[in-house]
């Protein structure tokens, strides 16, 4: 949905919610505009609430937009490599003319070779698709190990784009992993796993359920906070 001209604001999704109970302003890392209501606001009054909120709106693009501005090559929508900290690997990444729209991938030189013709929008999606599959390739193996490991089983792996989480445990014990682990350092995605296969004993963050995070990983704490950080620190194209 566009916004009112005479409002001079940008363009915005409209989103209803039958759960909010307030419309909600997000602003997603690549500048776009969410707008979330409830079922009892009328879609017509948004542009003069948002009016309330134009300050802050434009502050927050702002810093976006900064954002954009001072982010590496390699955090952009057009990355040139990509460091998948987690498994110790950096991948390069290079534009060509070509007839193929998905990347081709070099495996001996851990080289993708995107098409050159397209928008950097569909390239990053096709990056996003490739981290998918290749987080497939290792994440289940590796939660499985780390499961033996501190003897605490589950049942079944998923792995997702999740937009806020890193991961979650359902109370059938499976447990869903977020692709983007893969661009976090090792020690933090162990962590994660640690995290949630606790969840297999406690479905809650009680005082048990840390004590017991404590026990298998006594650092937990600093893992915890670098999670936070790169919630806010991820590549642009990973959003797309």
């Amino acid at each position: 949905m566009s916004a009112s001209e005479n409002l001079n604001f940008p363009d915005y999704e409209l989103r209803i919610s039958r759960r909010a109970r307030h419309m909600r302003i997000k602003v997603t890392p690549l500048g776009e505009v969410v707008v979330v209501i409830p079922a009892s606001i009328d879609p017509a009054t948004v542009p003069r609430l948002l009016e309330k909120k134009r300050a802050w709106l434009q502050r927050v693009l702002q810093r976006v937009t900064e954002r954009q501005q001072t982010a590496p090559v390699s955090h952009t929508l057009r990355p040139d490599c990509i460091e998948l900290a987690a498994i110790n690997e950096v991948w390069q990444v290079d534009y060509a003319s070509q007839s193929k729209r998905k990347p081709m991938v070099s495996i001996p030189g851990r080289r993708l070779i995107l098409n050159a013709e397209l928008s950097s929008r569909s390239n990053a999606a096709y990056l996003r698709d490739w981290l998918q599959q290749r987080a497939r390739q290792v994440l289940p193996a590796w939660l499985q190990q780390t499961s033996e490991e501190v003897g605490l089983p589950f049942t079944k792996t998923q792995i997702r784009g999740q937009k806020t989480r890193w991961g979650s445990c359902s109370s059938r014990q499976t447990i869903s992993l977020n692709r983007n682990l893969l661009l976090l350092p090792a020690a933090t995605v162990r962590y994660l796993f640690i995290h949630e296969l606790c969840h297999t004993q406690h479905m809650n963050h009680s005082a048990s359920f840390w004590q017991l995070v404590a026990e298998l990983m006594p650092d937990y704490k600093q893992h915890e906070n670098r999670l936070r950080e790169a919630t806010r620190t991820l590549p642009l194209w990973t959003y797309v």
